[in-house]
């Protein structure tokens, strides 16, 4: 018996880099899996479809087109899994951008898409999504960052979406316990994915920064978080909650 047999999972931004991974392996545990996303491919070409990954493991799977930080859209993506696959179990609030810049140099703009994206669509998926994770005694798994635990560099927005999304965490884990609903996140350190790609190939001193501050002898990999994913949606973590769980190779343990 696979891990998450019979269960219905939504996972946003799931066509590229960590949701991909998150998805697929849900996917090979038996789970019927929506993929909900702005986009159906994945943003690099070397990348493998998730659909393709999901097809290879027998698995259902629906696509339902996304923008998280619209609560039509949000709330549509919840209803689309509903009425498909007959209830939710597990949400993943995974979608996410992110923009360097220091404080005084941050566009309004660029600060309000961050926070729209990261912190108002893990509420607003979360809020739409609360109803049929109840009735199911279900499970949601933020996308934070260690940025979301430690301050970091020229990312004055992304640090205070994640942190946002970490206590957030911790707030709705409380209020929903007695629904035995399990709500923790995931604190992702250096993940080879395309919202690094330009800086691995194009920026040493960046890549020699960051391997300095991650203790272990490579940088993560996004099926790496999706093994971490994995513990926190099946009935193995049925006892924990309110948990911020680091996937950083030792990056905040300094």
């Amino acid at each position: 018996m696979s891990r998450l047999d019979g269960t219905v999972a939504l996972v946003t931004g799931a066509s590229s880099g960590i949701g991909n991974a998150i998805a697929a392996r849900f996917g090979e545990e038996g789970a019927s899996v929506v993929v909900a996303d702005v986009r159906r491919e994945p943003k690099l070409e070397e990348e493998t479809s998730v659909f393709e990954k999901l097809r290879d493991a027998g698995a259902d799977h629906e696509f339902v087109d996304c923008d998280v930080s619209d609560p039509a859209q949000a709330e549509a993506a919840v209803e689309h899994a509903v009425e498909t696959f007959g209830g939710l179990d597990v949400l993943v609030n995974n979608a996410g951008i992110y923009y360097q810049y220091r404080a005084h140099e941050t566009p309004v703009e660029d600060w309000d898409e961050i926070l729209d994206v990261n912190t108002r669509g893990t509420f607003l998926c979360s809020r739409a999504a609360l109803p049929a994770l109840q009735e199911s005694s279900g499970k949601i798994i933020n996308l934070s960052s260690i940025f979301g635990l430690v301050g970091g560099g020229q990312s004055a927005a992304y640090c205070a979406s994640k942190g946002a999304v970490s206590n957030l965490t911790r707030q709705m884990a409380i209020d929903y316990a007695d629904d035995e609903l399990n709500v923790n996140a995931l604190a992702p350190g250096v993940i080879r994915t395309a919202q690094n790609v330009e800086w691995r190939r194009n920026n040493p001193e960046v890549i020699a920064e960051w391997e300095e501050e991650t203790p272990w002898p490579r940088f993560g990999e996004p099926e790496d978080v999706a093994d971490a994913a994995l513990f926190l949606a099946s009935d193995e973590s049925d006892f924990v909650t309110g948990t911020v769980l680091s996937v950083d190779g030792g990056w905040t343990c300094h």
